[in-house]
This record gives structure tokens, sequence and C-alpha cells, in this order.
């Protein structure tokens, strides 16, 4: 017997034959502290929006610029100080709003307050170095995503969820999307990356569809912050490692997912603070229900794993060994879900990785950056 049960999403509810809750959902009570004006994130409708740069490289890939020049992206660098960088809270995904009729915004997101908090004093190193966080600007607020770095030839890739990269309620890239590994109590030892280029599937950035919520972006060499001045680096896979590319490996497999989850359970509990990387780990199965609102149909879940807001572009990693600290991307963290209906967020889902997924890899990994 299903359970029939509300999945709130853009303001309207719809009633689902199916034992799942997505994790959009508006909150009882206004954050604590202000966000500055801005739109909500899905009042601009498909049409409204300018159509950003792009190019078709075919069989359904898409390339966006995000940093397309050295002055571009000299631009990004300056922008994240490193007071900026605490401010940023983390982001939920959206869906595509219906043509020609503006939508309200999913509201599940942290407060910059919340966002800011983290443990005092000194934190240890990474575990999972090629892990980081995705930081990006849209409207007038700062978020961020998780995200990890996946090898290539020219060592200079990084894997995350679409909508890390891409506004499907504004239909164009995010702004100023830079990527911080090894990211630990606001450490960017390991260097901030600045975004090159945004490979998607065009079913993501033309329909929003969440089968293909994942995300490929070249980035340029990084740099460090020492004291007020940025000194420049190397490429980023030579700093940190990087998982190898898998996909079409199936829906039943042992994984392990990271990410940086910081946002609240709908219960309003908030059991992470985003500071450090964490990890679920478990046996994967294709998700129990589709997902309308999001187009979903062909996803993988893992049950348990209780992460919230923030985790969105994370790894999914077949085979990872700590020791060598090597292992297979095979998925990226798109969806979380309250499974059991009692407040807590406790399943989290990816796209499946298949030869579609390849195909924007592929390209993206073509590409060299300076």
């Amino acid at each position: 017997m299903t359970r029939r049960i509300t999945l709130a999403a853009g303001g309207v509810a719809a009633a689902l034959g199916a034992a799942a809750l997505l994790s959009i959902w508006t909150p009882t009570s206004a954050p604590a502290v202000a966000a500055p004006p801005t739109a909500p994130l899905m009042e601009v409708s498909a049409k409204e929006a300018a159509p950003p740069a792009e190019r078709h490289l075919g069989k359904g890939v898409m390339a966006y610029p995000l940093a397309a020049t050295g002055a571009d992206m000299q631009k990004v660098a300056a922008y994240w100080t490193p007071a900026r960088l605490k401010e940023a809270s983390t982001y939920v995904p959206a869906s595509k709003p219906s043509t020609g009729a503006p939508q309200a915004p999913s509201m599940a997101e942290l407060s910059r307050a919340a966002a800011a908090t983290g443990a005092a004093g000194a934190v240890a190193p990474s575990q999972q170095p090629m892990v980081g966080k995705v930081f990006f600007k849209l409207g007038d607020k700062e978020y961020w995503c998780s995200g990890s770095v996946v090898h290539s030839k020219n060592r200079n890739l990084v894997a995350t969820a679409g909508h890390c990269g891409w506004s499907l309620g504004q239909n164009k890239p995010v702004e100023n999307w830079v990527f911080i590994p090894s990211y630990a109590g606001g450490s960017t030892d390991a260097g901030v990356y600045v975004g090159h280029t945004l490979y998607l599937h065009e079913d993501f950035s033309g329909a929003g569809d969440y089968d293909r919520d994942y995300a490929f972006v070249t980035v340029y060499r990084g740099f460090t912050w020492k004291g007020d001045q940025r000194v420049q680096g190397g490429r980023l896979e030579d700093k940190v490692g990087a998982f190898q590319f898998a996909s079409t490996k199936g829906r039943s497999r042992p994984v392990s997912v990271f990410g940086y989850p910081a946002g609240a359970h709908p219960d309003g509990t908030r059991p992470f603070d985003g500071q450090v990387v964490r990890s679920c780990s478990g046996t994967t199965r294709a998700t129990a229900a589709a997902a309308p609102t999001y187009l979903l149909e062909n996803g993988v879940l893992l049950n348990p794993c209780p992460f919230t807001a923030g985790a969105s572009g994370g790894p999914w990693v077949l085979g990872w060994d700590p020791a060598k600290k090597t292992g297979f991307l095979n998925g990226v963290t798109s969806l979380t879900w309250n499974i059991n209906a009692d407040g807590k967020l406790d399943a989290a889902s990816s796209p499946y990785f298949n030869a579609v997924t390849a195909r924007v890899y592929q390209q993206a990994a073509k590409q060299a950056t300076n």
C-alpha cells in the first residue's frame, strides 16, 4: 500500500502516490538574518531571460562560458574575498518555471548567519582532498554547493550538480563560479579555482530534467590568499588529485558519498555546519518514485543518508580507497528525501551516470585552460 504525501516545490503542492518527500519545502519562519533584497530565484520565466552565449557540441552537449577571458577570470578572483566566502549560503535546487508563468521560489536555504557559523580553531585536513566547495553568485546573494575533481588530461576539471552551475529560474549560468578543494573550516590553502566553461546536457538547461542534473566545469590555474594578496598557483589535479570517471555501472552498487551539508531538516534541526566534508556509504538502488516536478524518472537512491542543503553536487564514489585516495566518480548528489515522513531528511539521490553523461564529460575533458 502506498502512502499519499505532498511534494512542495515552487509554491505549488502536488499529491504523489509514493513514500517519499523531497527536501524542497517552505520553512515556517524567516531566516535569522535578513538576506539582501533580490528577486526570488523562480520569478524569471524561461522566455523572459536573455539567452546566454552558448556552444552546441552535438548529441545534446552544451558549453556555456563562465569566465571566458583572462580579464573575466581576474574579476571573479577579485570578487571572492575571504570575508565574502564566509557569507555564502547553501543552495537548493529549483524546478524549471512553466513558460510564461512566474512561480514562487523554493525557500529551503540556509541563512547567512548559520552558514558562517563553524567550529573555532584548527580543522583536520580533508581525507578526501579532491572534494571541495563550489561558490557562486545568483542575483544579489552568494551560495555554495559541493563538488569534486574528476580526472582529465588537462588536469582542470570539476564535477558538480547541474543546478550548481545553471539557474533554471533565470535561464542562465550562475555568476562568479569558483571551486575550493579540501575546504575545511574556511581554509583555502589548496587554492581557489575560477570556472572557465560550464558543460551540461541540454535536457537540464533547456527543460530542467533532473535525470541530467550534473555538470562538468573546466577551471583556470588556482590562486591562494597571502594576507590581502593573491598568489598564483598550479593546476587543480596536480594539487589535490582526482577521481576517475565511471558510467553505466548499474544501480545496485556500494558507494561512498561526500559533501558539505549545512541546511536544516524539515523539522528545523541542523546537525551539520558545512565546515568539513561529511560522508554516507551504502548500497544504491533505483529511486522508488518519480518526482514529476523535477522530471526525475531514473534516479539512483542512497538510503540512509541524512544529508541536507549544501551537499548538492558532492561526489558518489565507487571503490573509494582512503589510503590511496582513489575511486571512481559515478554520480553527484542532486536531491535529498524525507522517505520516512518524520521531519528528517534520510536519503539522497543522484542522476544515473550513463552514456549520455559520458558524452558531456568527454567534451569537457578536452578543454585546456591557462
